[in-house]
């Protein structure tokens, strides 16, 4: 008894630190995610969505790396709306030159959100695609973090089950 007790400490201590780096992130935000197109560099962004009122506000993107490095806008009006539990808006503004553009879909029943936007000028173009996933974290750590948990359940139902065939 006190050899699984040992294990699922262990196993509750891991998946803490390693959840702890998967909601660094609090709120609704991506960053250092590729930019596609001709620019290179990457971009990030924030938003908060207030669930009383459906609506975002708060947007932000910024661009670090390639031809935009340095460049960021926001949105200062907000706003949006919902249909059916699925709530987006979609915003644009040129600064310095740059047409920076960014439209948001976010799954009110599950909490996963879908951020894409882009940023070019008459010589340069770049556009990223961030799906949020639950956790916050990327997907290969929620797929490695729920293959862990699984596995974990089976070993210790398995311990069990031969400990009652035993008795």
């Amino acid at each position: 008894m006190s050899r699984s007790l040992k294990l699922a400490t262990i196993c509750a201590v891991f998946l803490l630190a390693v959840s702890l780096s998967a909601s660094a992130c609090s709120g609704d935000c991506f960053s250092n995610v590729n930019l596609a197109g001709n620019s290179g560099g990457n971009a990030s962004g924030s938003f908060t969505f207030n669930t009383s009122t459906d609506t975002f506000s708060n947007l932000s993107v910024s661009f670090n790396g390639g031809v935009f490095n340095g460049m960021s806008a926001s949105d200062t009006k907000g706003g949006g709306g919902c249909v059916l539990g699925i709530c987006g808006i979609s915003w644009k503004t040129i600064v310095g030159g740059d047409t920076v553009w960014n439209t948001i879909v976010l799954n009110l029943k599950t909490g996963q959100y879908e951020d894409l936007g882009g940023i070019y000028n008459w010589k340069n173009q770049g556009n990223f695609n961030y799906m949020g996933v639950p956790e916050g974290g990327n997907s290969l750590a929620y797929l490695l973090l729920s293959g862990f948990a699984l596995f974990v359940a089976i070993f210790t139902s398995r311990k069990r089950r031969h400990a009652m065939r035993a008795a």
